[in-house]
């Protein structure tokens, strides 16, 4: 599989620097969208990563050698770039065009074979450019160049597609089916893609990765989940905006929002005066084109201000939480306390709000967020207070729906407490009989490290709660709405596929994670399951249907992850000479600086890894299960919940 790097890559136009000191290394085999302001460099990387600019400084490597110390014509054959205008081609026919995409070099000749041109008609017809074949290229309209150009570069089949701005001049239903062929491209022959988008929500649906630019330099990169927020769109683009799940893909939909928020005027049905139409306040006050009983009231004059009435301010609107928040805030009591062994506890919380919690399945991997509660009398309610739009119950603006965590973040930390990230051991809906009352219940075990010191106990505020927690005490937790959250949801992480033989592995904090998967895989899939434990104390019962072999690991005096990493090297041995691919490697992370954290959705293939827990074990088993087995990154999914040396986070 082809890769592309950049490395300290710094570009410029006439001694003006436009890319500085950046470092990239494209995702292989998936869709990268590359996203910024006008003038932050998008299109000036691109055509360094082509090898049409020259580095100021940096290399980009292509395979891991340096691309300008490569044949052009091997780049060029690796390497498909969309950046050119089509007036170069001159009288060339667009059939001629996309067949000098796919000729060897020297252009359709001998070499050209009856593939070649049903290579082309293929490329063709995945961008609509089929009724064009006959027409000189000066002739087109700006959609239907854009069009042949991207039929020239997709009929080369190349290992990397750079692509700058391929939907420009292209109608909306021409853009989609752009971007289907290139998506399907990627998913049948592991093509890598870099593709510059201005429509942020079209990135979002069709990228794997996204890499924002800001004067040159990366400001953010990951999943469109977690790089398109509100706060980033105002950041980067200076842009207010509202950020909510888009309702056909699940990815980040962004709704920007300008300053003349007006509704317009309707005629009215007897051809008289214009009306205006809104919805009603949550205070049921009249608003513009009614009376205070909410039926249409006779079309009144225009205030002041308003131009001779053709627009009216739209008031904030409040919508209830359930309908637009896909994360909730659930008030739950504590009403029941196990300890599980000397580094384990569980607290069984229930409430009527959880009638609104899941994600219309098993929990699996579930992520919920735990508001630990301050010091002090009456700390809960005021948490209570806080969220209170945000529970079942409430009713909130949109801005409020995106932006509950900036608001959280904003208050005093002697007001606000803790927010502490915990996986969901089980979930019991109403009913069921091993609840202890007539709600909904779920069970969260937590990992104690704390200590005693002059009789008081030290340890991360999360820890401290949950060794004193007792049945009746009071928690908020925020998690996903039934109503809007499915199986994509995305705190979610175990995703299979179509594997059948799986490995989990991970230490105490991952215990309750791989616990819940355990339950939830069906019979006929195999594999490995370990699990590492400070103490024999700490192993728990676990059950599961499937085939998959169990193993807790105490590890007593050894160091933590020895046996975890000596266990799945057993389980998972490096293959004979020469069956590993050497260019099946990964970007590297510094789990002292950034966050490991690599999830994927398993495809066909057969086999999936699930490892979670002391990130710089993790590091290492992933490591070796991508780099020295040879597993395909997209079948590992890997997660460090903490690191050693840090505070409880």
């Amino acid at each position: 599989m082809t890769t592309l790097k950049a490395e300290n890559l710094s570009l410029a136009y006439s001694g003006h620097p436009v890319v500085q000191d950046l470092t990239l290394d494209l995702p292989a085999g998936q869709i990268t969208m590359v996203i910024g302001a006008n003038g932050s460099g998008k299109s000036t990387l691109l055509r360094g990563l082509a090898g049409r600019l020259a580095p100021a400084a940096g290399a980009v490597l292509l395979d891991g050698t340096d691309l300008h110390d490569r044949p052009a014509d091997e780049v060029a054959r690796a390497l498909g770039l969309l950046p050119e205008p089509l007036d170069a081609a001159g009288g060339t026919t667009v059939r001629e065009l996309v067949a000098r995409g796919r000729a060897p070099e020297g252009g359709a000749g001998a070499g050209w074979t009856q593939d070649d041109d049903d290579a082309v008609d293929r490329a063709l017809a995945a961008t609509h450019c089929t009724d064009l074949a006959a027409r000189d290229a000066g002739t087109l309209s700006g959609g239907q160049r854009q069009r042949a150009w991207m039929a020239s570069v997709l009929a080369r089949e190349s290992g990397v597609l750079l692509l700058d701005e391929p939907t420009t001049h292209l109608d909306l239903a021409h853009q989609l089916v752009l971007l289907d062929a290139i998506a399907d491209l990627n998913r049948r022959h592991g093509t890598t893609v870099a593709m510059v988008l201005h429509d942020l929500n079209l990135a979002a649906r069709y990228a794997d990765h996204l890499v924002a630019l800001a004067d040159g330099a990366i400001v953010a990169s990951g999943r469109p989940s977690e790089v398109l927020t509100a706060e980033f769109i105002q950041a980067v683009f200076g842009l207010p905006a509202r950020v909510i799940p888009d309702p056909v893909a699940g990815s980040p939909l962004v709704l920007p929002i300008g300053r003349h928020r007006v509704l317009r005027p309707e005629v009215a049905d007897d051809g008289g005066a214009p009306r205006f139409r809104t919805s009603r306040l949550e205070d049921e006050s009249p608003v513009a084109g009614q009376d205070a009983s909410g039926r249409d009231a006779p079309a009144q004059e225009p205030a002041a201000g308003q131009e001779g009435g053709d627009s009216a301010v739209v008031p904030v609107l409040r919508k209830p939480a359930v309908e637009v928040c896909p994360t909730l805030a659930f008030s739950l009591t504590a009403v029941d306390v196990q300890d599980l062994g000397p580094s384990f506890r569980r607290l069984t919380l229930a409430g009527p709000e959880l009638e609104h919690f899941g994600t219309g399945g098993h929990p699996l991997d579930l992520r919920i967020k735990v508001l630990v509660p301050p010091a002090g009398d009456g700390a809960v309610e005021r948490m209570r207070d806080l969220f209170a739009d945000l529970a079942p119950g409430g009713t909130i603006s949109d801005e409020d729906a995106s932006g509950w965590y900036r608001t959280w973040l904003a208050k005093d930390p002697a007001e606000r407490g803790a927010m502490r990230t915990y996986t969901v051991r089980s979930f019991r809906p109403a009913g069921h009989p091993g609840n202890a009352g007539a709600d909904p219940e779920l069970d969260l075990d937590f990992v104690l490290h704390v200590r005693r010191e002059n009789g008081v106990l030290v340890g991360g505020p999360a820890s401290v709660w949950a060794a004193e927690a007792q049945v009746g005490d009071e928690v908020v937790i925020l998690g996903p709405n039934r109503a809007l959250c499915g199986h994509d949801y995305g705190g979610i992480e175990f995703r299979p596929g179509q594997a059948r033989r799986i490995l989990l592995a991970g230490d105490e904090t991952a215990a309750p994670a791989i616990c819940s998967i355990l339950e939830s895989l069906p019979p006929g899939i195999t594999g490995d399951a370990f699990i590492e434990v400070p103490s024999v104390d700490d192993i728990q019962g676990s059950f599961t249907r499937s085939g998959v072999a169990v193993q807790w690991l105490p590890r007593g005096m050894q160091a933590p992850g020895n046996l975890l990493e000596a266990a799945v090297r057993s389980a998972v041995a490096v293959p004979g000479a020469g069956a590993v691919d050497p260019g099946n490697d990964y970007e590297d992370v510094n789990v002292d600086e950034g966050i490991l954290w690599e999830t994927t959705s398993g495809s066909g293939q057969p086999f999936y890894a699930w490892i979670a827990g002391e990130a710089g074990v993790i590091k290492s088993m992933r490591r070796y299960l991508v780099r020295d087995v040879g597993i395909d990154r997209k079948q590992v999914s890997f997660m460090g919940y903490w690191r050693t040396g840090r505070a409880e986070g």
